[in-house]
């Protein structure tokens, strides 16, 4: 004689199979959300850092894949530009998650990291005082964009602005 399973045994195993899945999927998502956190930081500060470097090696400013190998970022033309430009920063799918400003004064080029509308208004104004009581939070639809845009190392990083050429007196 045969040795099978019953239809009733395999039912109680799909059924104990299901609910561990139920318990261990949303801590994966989770997880999955942490380390796309972790990542996007990690590229913002290496961002920052090639950008300024490079600022202060060339006494000037290139694309933004010239200046940087980090991904995620949109290559935009920093040469001689007046004003006011903008690049696009990647979190996760939200691909206009963050935006990193560039502001061309007179007598300097400054940077900034603006997660919503308020932030970039203050930025384009150059002075990084009164980012430090602004809310970064994000109007994105993507959770680890927002959730990015609550975390104190962010606040830390987007409550300044980043001279970049000459010397601003409003900092």
């Amino acid at each position: 004689m045969k040795k099978a399973f019953t239809i009733l045994e395999l039912v109680f195993v799909i059924i104990i199979l299901g609910i561990l899945a139920a318990i261990a999927l949303p801590k994966l998502s989770s997880s999955k959300d942490e380390a796309e956190i972790s990542k996007s930081l990690n590229n913002l500060k290496t961002l920052i850092n090639d950008i300024s470097i490079y600022a202060l090696k060339n006494d000037a400013l290139s694309t933004i894949k010239s200046m940087s190998n980090v991904s995620g970022v949109e290559n935009i033309d920093l040469k001689d530009f007046r004003g006011i430009k903008e690049a696009n920063f990647r979190v996760g799918d939200d691909e206009q998650c963050l935006k990193l400003v560039f502001v061309n004064k007179s007598d300097f080029i400054l940077m900034g990291i603006s997660s919503n509308e308020t932030s970039k208004k203050v930025i384009e104004n150059g002075s990084s005082s009164d980012l430090e009581n602004i809310d970064f939070t994000s109007t994105s639809k993507s959770k680890a964009c927002v959730s990015l845009s609550k975390n104190e190392h962010f606040k830390n990083l987007a409550s300044k602005t980043y001279t970049l050429i000459g010397v601003n007196d409003a900092n």
